[in-house]
């Protein structure tokens, strides 16, 4: 395989992935939270990938990545209002400093470096998917579709509890339990997605949340499934 289908995103595999991202950000509603944005983005990039890197751990290199990209591409997007697909994916005077350039938005909430942080991340990625050998598109591609389980539609909520007037209060007692106290006062929200998607065309979708629906989106146990690299490494 050549360096372009392994290790950079072409334009057409770029805007697949961050259409994705969008999706599950709007489901998820977190699409308009920018003090949650931004929180996500020092979790994921500079708690999580930067650690990672350090360690050499390639698992956690590889998880760091795409969850860095779903989340920076969901800041890109809050303040430019639409995917720039006009902007280059990689920068023409390839360098270490585009790392340094990201590491200073994120901590100092620099609104205005946020136009260049996809520039510098698919810099840093593109570099990452060569030192660990594993294949950008497919990996990124893993974790969206991994995310997109931890919403469940209602049709497959009542085939686990049956028809009970209940139903969303007993999937969100449960979820509560399995997590041994890690997560309170789950709540399931329900809403309606009109998509052109036709698996998600005016489905009825359900999303678990803790602290009385105000926290963290809480995965499913029963449906959630977490990603797998193992199709993505060179």
């Amino acid at each position: 395989m050549s360096k372009l289908k392994t290790s950079t995103l072409t334009t057409e595999q770029y805007q697949e992935l961050y259409k994705e991202v969008l999706l599950f950000a709007e489901i998820g509603g977190v699409t308009q939270d920018e003090e949650v944005i931004w929180k996500m983005c020092e979790e994921e990039y500079i708690n999580e990938l930067i650690p990672a890197t350090e360690a050499e751990d390639r698992i956690k290199v590889i998880d760091g990545v795409c969850d860095s990209f779903v989340v920076l591409a969901q800041l890109h997007h809050y303040y430019l209002s639409k995917p720039s697909w006009e902007q280059p994916l990689y920068s023409s005077n390839h360098s270490l400093g585009y790392k340094y350039e990201l590491d200073e938005t994120i901590e100092g909430r620099i609104i205005e470096g946020v136009a260049g942080v996809m520039t510098c991340f698919l810099d840093l990625a593109s570099d990452l998917a060569d030192e660990y050998n594993f294949n950008l598109y497919k990996a990124i591609k893993e974790v969206n579709r991994s995310n997109m389980t931890k919403f469940v539609l209602m049709k497959d909520l009542v085939k686990r509890f049956g028809w009970d007037n209940n139903v969303e209060a007993l999937a969100a007692k449960e979820c509560e339990e399995f997590s041994k106290g890690k997560y309170k006062n789950v709540v399931a929200n329900t809403i309606y997605h009109w998509s052109n998607d036709d698996d998600l065309h005016e489905e009825k979708i359900v999303i678990f949340r803790a602290d009385r629906g105000n926290g963290k989106i809480i995965k499913p146990h029963w449906a959630f499934q977490e990603p797998n690299f193992d199709h993505c490494w060179l």
